[in-house]
């Protein structure tokens, strides 16, 4: 049996929310990994921040002048400020994500949705299929039984 239009409509649009759900995978994985590196990006600033500041409390107890508690003040308020904005990057990435994990159950829910209507048309078209053969069979036999 040849395909229908409807069939073939139907086709199309499994196979664009495929393409679809395709793409989103494949930014889902470079998000993912971006929100990976973003993270550990953070982690070393953190670790960074936690040892200049160790560096800092040793030193003001072997005496810092002024100059030197200024410039290690300075330098922790540019680790704070690189670790925010590595924060609200990772906030974003982890945002991104969240959208993408949502795009893509939505487009699974129609692919599902697609291939359902899909199978019922099919199921339709195969009883009327076997009505329309049921009827002309029985056709022939009256046919048949009646002497001519």
């Amino acid at each position: 049996m040849k395909p229908d239009r409807d069939t073939t409509q139907w086709n199309l649009l499994v196979h664009i929310a495929q393409q679809r759900l395709d793409d989103c995978t494949r930014r889902m994985g470079k998000l993912a990994g971006r929100r990976e590196e973003a993270a550990a990006k953070l982690q070393t600033l953190l670790d960074y921040r936690s040892n200049y500041l160790a560096q800092l409390d040793g030193a003001q107890r072997n005496g810092i002048g002024a100059d030197g508690l200024r410039n290690f003040q300075s330098f922790v308020a540019s680790l704070d400020h690189a670790i925010e904005q590595q924060t609200d990057l990772l906030t974003a990435l982890q945002k991104l994500i969240f959208d993408c994990e949502a795009a893509m159950r939505e487009l699974q829910r129609k692919i599902h949705s697609y291939r359902v209507l899909q199978d019922r048309r099919a199921a339709e078209a195969r009883t009327r299929d076997r009505r329309r053969q049921q009827t002309l069979q029985d056709e022939m036999a009256s046919r048949m039984r009646v002497p001519g």
